[in-house]
């Protein structure tokens, strides 16, 4: 059975070796054609999806049924900005999760502890590239999919204002995610799968002091 996941996350793409914003006042013939860049040197990184809206970011298996969770959100700290940078990494949460035909909390998405905030990274240019740099875990009533480590291109930025300071929408349209099945009748399907990640998903930076700080997309 082919499933849809709304991330922001994967929230999948994180969203995401520690990165940085480059320093808006940095001069222009030190940066790279495409970059993020912040006001401040320590940037906590935080985002959320599009749940709601035409736009919610999904993962499309090939056929069947669609998992959706009502919250995703995503997490990630990074400091020592000195030079340019051209990724961002994020850590995605979510919760509340169902297929299309079930009860909420049926489903749920696990993320390993140990990956920190390098879960997902989205690197800059229009299109940029997605690392899935951890693997995904998602607990169906009728399988187990897992979503490995692995990278795909189909991401683009667009500057949006969060209440007053520039944030960055993720553009997402990945295709050929591989992900296995594993267990339940899902897998009369087959085992791999390739499936695309399609909506969008917002992240903005804050200080140290929980006040919105700018960060771009170039």
């Amino acid at each position: 059975m082919s499933l849809k996941l709304k991330f922001l996350a994967l929230g999948v793409l994180a969203i995401v070796a520690t990165s940085a914003f480059t320093v808006m006042n940095a001069s222009a013939e030190d940066q790279p054609e495409s970059h993020f860049t912040s006001e401040v040197d320590h940037v906590i990184v935080k985002g959320t999806d599009a749940f709601g809206s035409d736009h919610a970011l999904q993962f499309h298996g090939e056929s069947g049924d669609a998992i959706t969770c009502t919250h995703a959100t995503y997490h990630g700290t990074v400091d020592e900005l000195d030079t340019t940078t051209q990724a961002i990494q994020v850590r995605p949460h979510y919760t509340n999760c169902a297929t299309s035909s079930g009860a909420w909390g049926s489903v749920t998405v696990h993320v390993p502890a140990g990956c920190g905030t390098n879960v997902y990274e989205f690197t800059s240019g229009n299109p940029g590239t997605i690392h899935v740099n951890c693997q995904i875990t998602i607990t169906h009533p009728n399988c187990t999919i897992r979503v490995p480590v692995q990278t795909v291109n189909g991401a683009t930025y667009t500057q949006v204002t969060e209440e007053n300071k520039h944030a960055i929408t993720l553009d997402i349209h990945a295709t050929n995610i591989t992900s296995q099945y594993e267990g339940g009748i899902c897998i009369f399907l087959g085992t791999s799968h390739s499936s695309t990640m399609t909506g969008n998903a917002t992240v903005w930076g804050e200080d140290t002091a929980g006040e919105r700080v700018h960060v771009t997309a170039t």
